[in-house]
């Protein structure tokens, strides 16, 4: 009996041993675990470098903003206000959709395109384009740059109880935990995410969409890949959705439904999709091509069930772009044109309604995203966009007096208001176009008619004659010279350093033509001389604009800056403007002054008589500034967020 008592005691010294060993193997395991978690995020944060800075208002005295404000990306309700995140600033409606107020480049914003929303420990957190994240307390902005690794373009954003995550589409995934950004949810050794689309979270799971890289799932500081192998319609993840415990996985190809073993199973295969919403228990999805689509998923209980799409559209005003959210009780639509409220009907359709309303105030245009401005013989100015046609605005009030736009008036690479063909030339992606006062396309010249020699019109110039008319016309494949109607055609063939035209100029009775592959001089239709890195002082080949002033030729270079052609054929070099890049046709001159637009400084300004250089950057919509047109008072500045009226007085004194 001893004996088994003695042997039951082992017995139960050793369970109770076991037990310990294995309680303590299991919190070895956690400390492990944790203090693996605690190194992989100390190491990821040590890889980062960011910059914060508050951000003030700008002197405006003199400038005034005309900006595209109807696009919406994001909305997200902050301190009992709809916050509206548009391409031209920060918009603040009220519950029945009357703006309340606009933050813009006067408040200081560093790029007014903003891309999404997110409220994290009552801040507001704004993704831009260009400039990174801002934070707005409700009072103060403040700005949060991505400086290592570089990254500017927020892609995404989403408030988890602990941290903000973010998401970069030029880069990866960040995170804020209100006072420090880490890189936790990239692991050292993993496979870099890049172009983040889409975030989603569900307990210790972290769903990320990317551009290009199909799904990627993070779980207890592993990362798990899930590429269109795997079974994604696509890799270009554009959204997701929690619908009945499954994550629904939009693509631009298709959606799939993620299962609780991580696999994924064909939904739609509706295309175009860029964003997903449930509402009322139904999964809609909105289209970059216009419109809404319900999807109906097959049951778990019916699998072979008949998978259908019934797309919803608005026939009163198709949309382009539905970005679907739901605020409140509210399923909105974002669009190009504004917000609208969607109301499900018995019938299974939907009913559409303008939510927001249109600031009564002048200065809205079409679309930001200017590429050219010119001034008609009525002192009109007339806006060129690369989407959305053009508008004819007052140029004194901002008021939007015409909007053109059609399938031929799209992507305006330049205006010309100076040739006796029309009153207005437009040079776009499809070939020049001839338009009257209305801004009427009366007549296409193009490829096809041989009438050019390229249908990618970068620059119309024209030219001086005894008589008659003639224009220099540079495209894609060469360049094309109309005289009496009669059109002929330069390529590399016939000496040119390369088919790809962007400007031309003409000083002295020579013609000059920017090209990708350096300056060429021509003299009726001979090639004379060409300038090259190689063979000259020219900083880059690229050439972008060209514009006489005086005796020499300024010339505007792609990644070399500006720099002047004397008229002994020598290059003279501005080392203040060493590795700018200037924007096509992004040159004007009063006789005092040279305007330089640039890709990301500003606008850069040259004092003919002073030889000085000088930088403006205040209150500009964006540092991306494409085209300029000067009026005896006011140099009108156009960028990729919409277009500046400066008057010229404020440049009288020192810029900033």
């Amino acid at each position: 009996m001893t004996s088994f008592f003695q042997r039951r005691g082992w017995a139960i010294a050793l369970g109770v041993a076991a037990l310990l060993a294995a309680a303590g193997g299991w919190l070895w395991w956690s400390a492990r675990r944790g203090a693996r978690e605690a190194r992989l995020a100390a190491e990821a944060t040590q890889r980062m470098e960011t910059r914060s800075t508050p951000l003030s208002p700008p002197e405006m005295d003199g400038v005034t903003l005309w900006l595209e404000v109807a696009e919406t990306q994001a909305l997200v309700e902050f301190r009992g206000q709809l916050y509206a995140a548009t391409s031209g600033g920060l918009t603040v409606l009220a519950d029945n959709g009357a703006p309340i107020r606009r933050f813009t480049a006067a408040d200081g914003l560093p790029d007014q395109d903003l891309t999404t929303l997110a409220v994290f420990r009552d801040r507001l957190f704004i993704g831009t384009r260009s400039a990174g994240l801002i934070e707005y307390d409700g009072a103060q902005f403040i700005r949060h740059e991505f400086r290592r690794p570089p990254a500017a373009h927020v892609g995404a954003l989403l408030a988890t109880p602990d941290l903000l995550v973010i998401g970069m589409l030029d880069g990866g995934l960040h995170d804020y935990d209100g006072s420090r950004f880490g890189q936790r949810f990239q692991p050292p050794r993993a496979a870099p995410i890049a172009g983040v689309t889409a975030l989603q979270a569900s307990g210790a799971r972290l769903f990320i969409g990317t551009l290009a890289q199909g799904l990627f799932i993070w779980r207890e500081g592993e990362l798990k890949h899930l590429p269109p192998a795997s079974g994604l319609p696509s890799p270009h993840v554009t959204a997701f959705a929690w619908q009945d415990e499954s994550l629904y996985v939009a693509t631009d190809a298709g959606i799939a439904r993620l299962t609780a073993d991580d696999r994924l199973e064909l939904v739609s295969r509706q295309p175009n999709v860029c964003s997903l919403a449930v509402y009322g228990g139904k999964l809609y999805a909105g289209l970059v091509i216009g419109g809404v689509v319900e999807i109906q998923p097959a049951s778990r209980a019916a699998p072979r069930a008949a998978r259908r799409s019934l797309i919803q559209l608005n026939p009163a005003a198709p949309q382009r772009q539905v970005k679907l959210t739901t605020v409140g009780e509210r399923l909105l639509a974002l669009t190009r044109n504004g917000i609208q409220t969607l109301r499900p009907r018995g019938d299974g359709r939907l009913d559409w309604q303008r939510f927001d309303r249109p600031d009564p105030a002048g200065g809205q245009l079409t679309s930001g995203n200017v590429t050219s401005l010119a001034f008609d013989a009525s002192g009109r100015l007339w806006v060129g966009t690369f989407e959305r046609g053009l508008d004819i605005l007052d140029p004194d009030a901002g008021n939007a007096l015409r909007h053109v736009q059609d399938e031929t008036l799209r992507e305006v690479n330049c205006l010309c208001a100076t040739s006796r063909l029309a009153p207005m030339l437009a040079g776009t992606s499809g070939g020049l176009l001839a338009l009257d006062a209305t801004g009427r396309v009366t007549r296409r010249y193009d490829a096809r008619s041989a009438a050019l020699v390229g249908d990618a019109v970068s620059h119309a110039r024209p030219l001086e004659v005894a008589d008659g008319q003639s224009l220099a016309i540079a495209t894609a494949k060469g360049l094309t010279i109309w005289q009496d109607g009669v059109s002929r055609s330069l390529t590399a063939f016939h000496g040119l350093p390369s088919n790809y035209l962007y400007c031309c100029e003409t000083l002295n009775g020579k013609l000059y033509v920017g090209t990708l592959g350096g300056l060429a001089e021509l003299d009726g239709l001979r090639v004379t001389r060409v300038w090259r890195t190689d063979n000259a002082d020219l900083p880059a080949n690229w050439i972008n604009a060209l514009l006489a002033a005086g005796d020499a030729l300024y010339i505007g270079t792609y990644g070399g800056g500006v720099c002047a052609l004397r008229p002994t054929g020598e290059i003279l070099r501005f080392p203040e403007t060493a590795g700018i890049e200037v924007n096509l046709n992004a040159l004007a001159t009063d006789g005092d002054r040279l305007y330089v637009g640039t890709l990301d400084r500003g606008l850069l300004i040259y004092d003919l008589r002073r030889n000085q250089w000088r930088v403006w950057r205040q209150g500009l919509p964006s540092a991306n500034v494409t085209a300029i047109a000067l009026r005896a008072d006011a140099v009108f500045v156009g960028t990729t967020s919409g277009v500046a009226r400066i008057e010229k007085r404020r440049f009288s004194g020192a810029l900033q």
